[in-house]
């Protein structure tokens, strides 16, 4: 169970209280959770197209073009504060550091608006690139993955947290490619590389590169999918927001049990 995961990390205990349990409880079954049946529909159908996306598209064009939209999220995540955001202003708080002292319930709801308008935003661009045929749908797939990156870059600032280095892009990117899992091998594999990467605070070129294939594959699939007929424009918007659905939900975990780690109160939460 959750609770078994749980370790102080300088080997004294510390107490979690009543709403960071439930959190690590729902982080567990975040992890352990298998696709349900309308998520696998979607993942089959990109995955079958997105075989063919891969065969045609070169590896290195599309890991230029996404470390670019990353590095483009993230500037545009500061641009666009976060300091915008109505209770923040009435809280008076101006500083990321001012964010990392709240408690965790503070930053969960901080973290579920930026996704729930990032949601709204990707439902809209969905439908948009699904009426507009071929040409919509091409500038549809690098609009989707800023879409993601810039709401996994957003949540972030959530907890208190920026990419101001390398690695902390690098790690942007290995959320967006958690997200992408589509069964639980997948995800189990993926998460062991994300646990190696906090143990090590290393970059594994290999598993960069096998992310960024992951990626090509899923994001032009399902792209691609808004061109079979019979993917009308509610299902290709419905793809585009579980697409930045999933992203942001990922970031929320992931910054969630970095924030509780770096608190001292978990180490390494497991699956359930």
């Amino acid at each position: 169970m959750a609770a078994q995961s749980l370790t102080a990390i300088d080997g004294t205990p510390h107490v979690l209280n009543e709403y960071e349990l439930r959190q690590v409880c729902a982080i567990a079954a975040w992890k352990g959770e298998k696709p349900g049946m309308t998520k696998r529909l979607a993942n089959q159908v990109a995955g079958s197209l997105g075989k063919l996306s891969g065969k045609l598209i070169p590896d290195a064009p599309v890991q230029a073009a996404m470390n670019a939209l990353n590095k483009a999220a993230g500037q545009i995540a500061r641009d666009d504060s976060i300091f915008k955001d109505k209770r923040l202003r009435l809280a008076d708080m101006h500083s990321l550091d001012d964010i990392a002292a709240q408690p965790l319930e503070f930053c969960d709801a901080l973290a579920d608006r930026i996704i729930a308008d990032a949601s709204r935003i990707a439902l809209g661009m969905g439908a948009a690139t699904g009426a507009g045929g071929p040409v919509s749908t091409a500038v549809g797939i690098p609009a989707l993955l800023f879409g993601a990156l810039r709401v996994i870059h957003e949540v972030s600032q959530a907890y208190g947290y920026a990419a101001h280095s390398e690695a902390d892009r690098h790690t942007m990117i290995g959320i967006l490619a958690l997200s992408l899992a589509a069964t639980p091998e997948q995800k189990s594999r993926a998460l062991e590389c994300h646990r190696r990467q906090i143990e090590t605070s290393l970059i594994n070129q290999a598993m960069e590169e096998s992310a960024n294939k992951a990626l090509q594959r899923a994001v032009l699939g399902a792209e691609l999918g808004a061109l079979i007929p019979g993917f009308n424009i509610a299902f290709n918007a419905y793809l585009n927001r579980q697409f930045v659905d999933r992203a942001g939900v990922a970031a929320k975990r992931v910054f969630q049990e970095r924030w509780l780690r770096e608190r001292g109160k978990v180490t390494w939460i497991a699956p359930i």
